[in-house]
């Protein structure tokens, strides 16, 4: 199944039972009263447009090289959040990035190296542009404000991602000789109900409440598990620099989350407007 294809099935199942939640509990009027309706909607062509890269660098690659590059994002929000949000960069946040871009190198180089000798340079790109792609919709989340819920945000990418992606499903699909299968089916349905629905509107919940580095860092806890159900369901066996490369990333989000403090900083939102 193209790529293309199962974000729109995703995010078309997911906006559908987030869709029923948003009317039935007040979400126009929350987003009226919020006046973030644009930006919400700029933040789901953002994810949609991340997770075209993502799923296309998984497959020109592998699933250790498609997940380490999109989680390049908190290095590029380290450089640019003080000046687009007006928030101070702490001394805190700069070991934690600098720990967690060493093990994602340990956990990364060895994958990148296979990669680039197979010529996989078209998966590698599309890896680091979704990293970019997931950068700047940490941004645009934050800078919605406090008084939008996790799952209205959640709504705007899955529509966003519909709208900017379904041409390119149709015609992928057409030009492919994939059959649609029930394991297809029900890919979709867990990634667009669990995956989608339920788990981005915690994490647009979680962004609210911390800096927005810290939620890049503390989502790095992804590439750490991605070897290990690689290694489990399709049988890429990780090496031991998987291995220290994990341990470096947990350590750069228990510095984050003992030493952040209570670092939810209101930022300045009108430079993104």
């Amino acid at each position: 199944m193209p790529a293309s294809l199962l974000v729109v099935l995703r995010m078309g199942l997911a906006g559908l039972a987030l869709g029923v939640l948003f009317l039935l509990t007040g979400g126009l009027a929350e987003v009226r009263r919020s006046g973030r309706g644009r930006r919400l909607f700029l933040a789901g062509l953002a994810v949609g447009l991340e997770l075209l890269f993502y799923f296309e660098a998984i497959r020109l690659t592998n699933v250790t090289v498609g997940v380490s590059l999109e989680y390049m994002a908190p290095v590029y929000l380290t450089l640019v959040a003080p000046w687009l949000l007006h928030t101070r960069r702490r001394a805190v946040d700069v070991v934690a990035i600098a720990t967690a871009v060493g093990g994602m190198a340990f956990i990364l180089l060895p994958s990148l190296t296979v990669a680039w000798s197979r010529g996989s340079l078209l998966g590698i790109v599309c890896g680091l542009l979704a990293g970019v792609m997931f950068a700047v919709a940490l941004l645009l989340i934050k800078s919605v404000g406090p008084d939008v819920r996790g799952s209205t945000v959640a709504l705007f990418f899955c529509l966003g991602s519909v709208v900017l992606i379904t041409p390119l499903a149709v015609w992928q699909t057409i030009g492919s000789a994939s059959q649609f299968t029930l394991a297809d089916g029900g890919i979709a349905a867990v990634n667009g109900l669990i995956y989608t629905a339920l788990c981005f509107s915690l994490f647009a919940d979680g962004v609210r409440f911390v800096r927005v580095e810290h939620a890049g860092i503390l989502g790095y806890l992804e590439p750490v598990t991605a070897p290990l159900w690689a290694f489990l369901l399709i049988g890429e066996r990780p090496p031991w620099t998987t291995l220290a490369g994990g341990a470096l990333i947990v350590l750069a989000g228990v510095l984050i989350v003992a030493l952040g403090g209570n670092a939810a900083e209101q930022p300045l939102i009108e430079p993104l407007v």
